[in-house]
């Protein structure tokens, strides 16, 4: 067998650099997913910079005064302003989820969309917000909802408890990660989320509820 110091001296470079490669891109893996698995169990924020910093760059300028379903949502300024310089109340789609449908005229109702509706209605409705949007994506989708991620405070603007909605309807099994056209800012972070609530069996993926079906309400599977 042929040792290193058998090789002539830029064989021996290639060698080592191949090596630190190999060493570095384990160290990357390793610290990635122990990033990624502190993300899932709430210990880190699943945004790319700290969450206070990023907290207190939010602007709490609307108010969600309407919740359609799980994904979806009507706001309007605080200021008495168009949103976006569109119209004073508009729909938002929120950006890389998609909860069982409920409200869609050409489809029936999914298992799970009343509980992902009644859920979203309890931690948005009413509460002020702030939008975060998305250059990978467009500004609106083909219904002419705003696309956007969406921050909440429970209790008005003096609140510092702030609730990513998108991560948290993920991360409690009300809805699904969604990918449209292009990958988005949070894709990894709420994939993951998604596979742990799959795995950990948490709402719509759980064996007494949906088992991460999309199955119509009232059909026999359900």
């Amino acid at each position: 067998m042929v040792s290193l110091s058998d090789l002539p001296q830029p064989a021996k470079n290639i060698a080592r650099i191949v090596f630190l490669i190999i060493v570095i891109a384990i160290f990357v893996a390793i610290f990635q997913f122990g990033k990624e698995y502190l993300i899932s169990k709430g210990y880190l924020s699943s945004t790319n910079i700290p969450r206070k910093a990023f907290i207190q760059d939010l602007k709490f300028d609307y108010k969600i005064i309407r919740v359609v379903d799980g994904d979806t949502l009507e706001i309007k300024r605080l200021d008495g302003k168009a949103v976006e310089d569109v119209e004073k109340v508009m729909k938002v789609r929120l950006i890389g989820i998609n909860s069982p449908e409920l409200v869609d005229p050409r489809r029936p109702v999914e298992c799970f969309g009343k509980e992902a509706s009644a859920y979203m209605k309890n931690v948005a409705e009413g509460r002020v917000a702030a939008l975060e949007f998305d250059f990978t994506q467009n500004k609106f989708d083909d219904y002419g909802r705003l696309l956007a991620y969406i921050f909440v405070k429970d209790s008005g603007l003096a609140d510092n408890n702030v609730r990513f909605l998108n991560e948290e309807m993920i991360k409690e099994g009300y809805a699904y990660e969604y990918t449209y056209n292009y990958p988005y800012k949070y894709q990894a972070q709420f994939k993951l989320l998604e596979n742990t609530a799959r795995i950990n069996y948490v709402g719509l993926w759980s064996t007494n509820t949906c088992s991460g079906l999309k199955t119509p309400v009232g059909s026999p599977a359900n």
